[in-house]
């Protein structure tokens, strides 16, 4: 039995200063592997901070990004390893080979990202912009052979994937076979010429923007707008805000009585009450708010079921509908509001899938074309959460993927877009 002590953690203001010592160096990961991999029986772990307190933007090597995996694997007992998840992704041996080789040279790639119907076989993050492709790599692999045409399989297949963005570069088996090493410098050389084109374009972007928005200035200066706008300024406001959460009233109607005995006509006015304020809501919520009626603060396994009987039977009269573990108002499919869950004290979790999915659409109308990390930051401040803890992640993660099935949006190398058709 290992008695592990991780002593990293931030400092007297708060702040974590990324300085793991030998972990940083270039085989850190090797000692973190050593350490974690020599118990026989079992292993406790002491740490003075949380896997999720470690931003893998920030890591500088590999070792504090594996360092942070083994620490939620630790707190939550089981493995959540991009790498791990990523390489069992791949759909052959030979995707495989490519993927431990290019890793191995730090280089960040996520296999099977979808797009328009078609899957590219690795997309490369970039560097500068975290959570972005920079481009993508074909292999003449399953998703090739699978193709019923030579016509699918090469012209038609590329012309799709860089009319939405796209860079792609091909690698062929029978050149991995006979010159690996030569293929993956290739590959290298390729990645970098696309990071360095692809840095070039945004800086003069950038540097057009700026011109803009001088002329703008000018012009407005001549038309003497400026003096009138720096007397009286605007007050300005987000382009895109969620509703703040409302509460269902809860009155103690019935103090004093038995909840599991009370007449089902009250539970079910009860229901009804809260699933109009609330909708969409998790049973949870919904339980809480309904025995505080009859002034119970808890809720046990007996009311919990009483109130999802309740709850079924007006789904079967057509007043409610549940999915899974949220309730819905009847005539919810015209659309799902998107509200603020600060000083709430509402968890990640108990927020229906549907409404993560139109947080993401509304930040999107007001200027798509976002990278992951950026579009996943921005859903979560609309939902007024301090952090993007790993399961506020996941969850929206799983409303961008939703979407991007459903062709509702689209992710390219030019970022995450909406679909005309949307």
């Amino acid at each position: 039995m290992i008695f592990l002590s991780v002593t990293y953690a931030k400092d007297a203001n708060g702040v974590l200063r990324y300085n793991f010592g030998p972990l940083n160096g270039e085989n850190g990961w090797r000692r973190l592997n050593v350490l974690t991999t020599r118990a026989r029986k079992s292993m406790r772990v002491f740490s003075s901070m949380k896997g999720d307190e470690i931003n893998p933007v920030h890591a500088t090597s590999q070792g504090p990004q594996l360092l942070r995996d083994f620490l939620l694997y630790a707190e939550r007992g089981f493995l959540n390893s991009t790498v791990a998840s990523a390489a069992a992704e791949t759909e052959s041996p030979f995707e495989r080979e490519v993927y431990t080789e290019l890793t191995r040279r730090a280089v960040k790639l996520q296999p099977q990202v979808g797009v328009a119907g078609y899957r590219i076989d690795f997309g490369v993050f970039d560097d500068a912009l975290p959570g972005r492709y920079l481009c993508g790599i074909e292999c003449d692999g399953a998703s090739y052979h699978s193709s019923e045409t030579a016509r699918d399989r090469d012209r038609l297949r590329q012309q799709v994937l860089e009319a939405r963005g796209w860079t792609i570069h091909r690698l062929w088996s029978t050149d991995w076979f006979k010159d690996r090493q030569g293929q993956v410098e290739r590959l290298l050389a390729l990645i970098e010429q696309t990071r360095d084109k692809t840095h070039e374009e945004q800086t003069a972007e950038e540097e057009a923007r700026v011109r803009l928005a001088a002329l703008e200035q000018e012009e407005r200066v001549e038309n003497g707008t400026l003096l009138l706008e720096s007397v009286e300024p605007l007050p300005t406001q987000p382009l895109v805000q969620a509703q703040v959460y409302e509460f269902a009233a809860t009155p103690m109607l019935y103090a004093g009585q038995d909840f599991n005995t009370a007449p089902t006509s009250f539970i079910d006015k009860a229901i009804s009450d809260v699933v109009r304020v609330e909708s969409p809501l998790h049973f949870t919520d919904l339980a809480a708010r309904v025995v505080a009626r009859w002034d119970y603060d808890r809720v046990g396994p007996k009311m919990m079921r009483l109130i999802k009987a309740v709850t079924e039977e007006k789904q079967r009269r057509g007043e409610a509908e549940i999915r899974g573990d949220f309730i819905f108002a009847a005539g919810s499919e015209i659309g799902v509001r998107v509200r603020s869950r600060a000083d709430t004290k509402i968890p990640p979790e108990r927020i229906a899938p549907e409404e993560y999915g139109e947080a993401v659409l509304m930040v999107l109308r007001f200027g798509d074309g976002l990278d992951r990390a950026t579009l996943i930051n921005k859903v979560r401040a609309l939902f007024g959460f301090g952090q993007s803890g790993q399961t506020l992640k996941g969850l929206i993660g799983a409303a961008i993927e939703g979407l991007i099935a459903e062709q509702v949006i689209g992710e390219g190398g030019a970022g995450i877009k909406l679909r005309q058709s949307a």
